[in-house]
């Protein structure tokens, strides 16, 4: 615009400069006084014309030159500011990186399975009287109170939600003991447990815990200590913890028992306390993502410019001056200005070809659990009462080690209000055998184990994110669910300026 008024301003000036003047000539009148008139020369005029127009012309096509080399500017500018990224792995972690990412740079997306969405992983029932009907078998539920983030993405995809139940059951096989927390029916299911004196020692410890727990965790008392170490100081009953809280830890993290013992005990708390968990008041609304998770991968993979390629797990990840190559498994070398390692710790640590120290000492502390996921219509996994069926199931089985990987039912008609003919369970590494004419599928998943050493880290993670033209995210960057996924893509995001 500004081009245009100048423009303007200057024909507007030459036409006057140009214009010729008017020429005056002398005559004598009737009292013998000089008398002067004017007329135009015809010279001039053609001369005027001439000039004008060359003139004209010349101004014309400098400002259309102008114009023309201040759009080529911006277009090269902006061409010059996109950059060309990688993001290897399509988990929540990867695609929220991509997908914020993709709004101002080309971003080309890798994922090793035939599918995209990792941990998000939602099964149609393939036949029979619910044919077609969508079960999870991964990322279930979400609240809007502790996952904010996630709940920003849904919102901004369209995506709906609807109520789910979070309940905990826990049955032994061998003495027949359990309850579940469905509701007082069901903590106390027979006249029995009002006198066993395990049951209510474990009702005691509960309530204690809820009373003192939110006290220990924000008075430092929890610092450098581990579950089993501070249960032992504040003499915690054998009942409470091995028939409800380890219990219920493994089956939240996906990890042995034993494994709970040794987990930090102030992140844990913390996780309890953020969650609705530690008291037994003020708990957030559960949802799940109505059709299925998948739900929101869909719509997510609908905006991105360029399809991820599947099935195409890097060989490797070289780092070079002012980029990266990927190195595909044909030796093909790809070459990017920035990775997005969206993968678990130790995945992405396998994928650098040149790791250094501090990306060494950054990720090499992770550990991963590998779960058996099995979808199935039995109900040999869950409690032999149906009234006593929770959203989580633990079942201890006789002479079952705290060593072993924990073994827990999702109940998936309660966790996603299915209305259905069949029963749906996702059970994670199954000790006793399901029949197998009731499984509709197996896969297998991996979770972190934390620990003081690989927790240590998630500091430095953030600090180092970005060297070498290298960007990691991923659940480990928190607690290991998918608001921490999430979170860690939206941060990433943030350093190259582009917000939620």
């Amino acid at each position: 615009m500004a081009l245009t008024i100048a423009g303007r301003w200057r024909l507007g000036w030459l036409s006057k400069t140009l214009t010729p003047r008017r020429c005056w000539k002398s005559s004598g009148d009737a009292t013998g006084r000089s008398r002067q008139s004017y007329g135009r020369s015809a010279g001039v005029s053609f001369i005027w014309l001439v000039r004008s127009f060359s003139l004209t012309t010349m101004v014309r096509s400098g400002l259309s030159l102008t114009t023309d080399l201040s759009k080529r500017t911006k277009a090269m500018s902006k061409k010059k500011a996109e950059q060309k990224i990688a993001v290897v792995g399509c988990g929540v972690s990867g695609l929220t990186a991509a997908w914020l990412l993709g709004r101002k740079h080309e971003v080309h997306l890798f994922e090793k399975n035939d599918y995209a969405g990792g941990h998000t992983r939602t099964l149609s029932v393939p036949d029979g009287p619910d044919a077609g009907t969508a079960v999870d078998t991964g990322f279930i539920v979400m609240n809007h109170r502790n996952y904010p983030y996630f709940t920003r993405v849904l919102e901004q995809l369209g995506v709906g939600l609807e109520d789910s139940s979070m309940t905990f059951s826990y049955h032994d096989l061998q003495t027949g003991y359990g309850y579940a927390g469905n509701n007082l029916r069901t903590l106390f299911p027979s006249f029995a447990h009002c006198f066993n004196p395990n049951h209510l020692s474990l009702m005691k410890d509960l309530w204690r815990f809820a009373r003192i727990g939110y006290r220990d965790l924000n008075s430092g008392f929890l610092a450098g200590k581990t579950l089993g170490q501070y249960f032992e100081e504040r003499r915690f009953g054998q009942a409470f913890l091995h028939n409800y809280l380890y219990p219920m830890g493994a089956a939240i993290w996906s990890s042995p028992i034993e494994a709970m013992q040794g987990f930090p005990a102030q992140p844990y708390l913390h996780f309890l306390e953020n969650h609705g968990l530690l008291r037994l008041s003020n708990r957030p609304q559960w949802k799940y993502v109505k059709g299925g998770s998948r739900t929101y991968v869909r719509a997510m993979l609908q905006q991105f410019k360029r399809p991820p390629r599947l099935s195409a797990a890097p060989a490797g990840i070289r780092r070079i001056e002012g980029g990266v190559e990927l190195i595909t498994h044909t030796g093909e070398a790809l070459r990017f200005d920035h990775v997005v390692i969206g993968a678990h710790a130790d995945e992405a640590l396998k994928l650098l070809i040149d790791p250094s120290a501090k990306e060494q000492a950054l990720l090499g502390p992770w550990r991963y659990q590998p779960n058996e996921v099995v979808l199935h219509t039995s109900p040999t996994h869950l409690p032999p009462d149906r009234k006593l069926w929770a959203s989580w199931n633990f079942i201890r089985e006789p002479g079952q080690s705290d060593q072993r990987p924990v073994s827990v039912s999702y109940y998936m008609n309660r966790l996603q209000n299915l209305q259905t003919d069949r029963d749906y369970v996702v059970t994670l590494n199954p000790g006793v055998e399901i029949p197998e004419a009731s499984v509709i599928d197996r896969t297998t998943l991996t979770h972190p184990l934390y620990s003081f050493a690989s927790m240590a880290t998630q500091a430095g993670l953030q600090a180092n994110n970005g060297a070498r033209n290298t960007w990691f995210c991923g659940s480990y960057f928190g607690y290991g669910f998918h608001e921490d996924g999430v979170r860690s893509a939206v941060e990433l995001a943030g350093k190259f300026g582009i917000e939620l």
